[in-house]
């Protein structure tokens, strides 16, 4: 009976300093991740963050799992091969907000009009990381210089929404 008490005990004990390791391991939110493009309609990523430091890398990636298209169909299309993605360095010297250029962007051949990407901004050492936006290639004609596109949380479904550089950058320093 005292082996079996002790048998619990330890297991309980070792599943709570799993879940303790992998629960201190998550990074901070410290910032917003958005897309803009230059004056010759060139895309940027956008960053505005509260922490000390700004992101050392952009990670710009396929989506996997994103809200239906504007127009219902299902995403993304079976029709193009997986982006293997990207990443991009973040100068060490600038200043929240920031924009960062995008080369090889969008990939060429070009993807289905329905294929999602996903970017956000990561800390070297883990320690925090930007909320992330997600967007498909058609949703680059709204864009404007001066304008990022970002995404939001609306009903548990995420939702491209366009705000002015000003309001991106202080959706950053709130994120502290």
């Amino acid at each position: 009976m005292r082996a079996r008490t002790r048998r619990i005990v330890a297991t309980l004990a070792a599943a709570f300093l799993v879940l303790t390791a992998l629960t201190a391991c998550t990074p901070a939110i410290e910032g917003i991740t958005g897309l803009t493009v230059d004056a010759d309609g060139r895309p940027l990523a956008a960053l505005a963050w509260c922490a000390d430091e700004p992101p050392d890398v952009i990670v710009l990636a396929t989506a996997n799992a994103v809200s239906p298209t504007p127009s219902g169909a299902p995403a993304p299309s079976a029709n193009w091969p997986s982006w293997p993605g990207r990443d991009y360095d973040v100068p060490r010297d600038v200043t929240s907000p920031t924009t960062v250029q995008l080369p090889g962007f969008p990939p060429d051949p070009a993807p289905d009009r329905r294929a999602a990407f996903r970017m956000y901004g990561v800390a070297d050492n883990s320690s925090f990381t930007t909320h992330a936006v997600t967007f498909r290639l058609p949703e680059l004609a709204g864009l404007r210089p001066g304008s990022v596109l970002i995404t939001t949380v609306v009903r548990n479904d995420e939702v491209p929404r366009y705000v002015s550089l000003d309001e991106f950058a202080r959706l950053g320093s709130d994120e502290c």
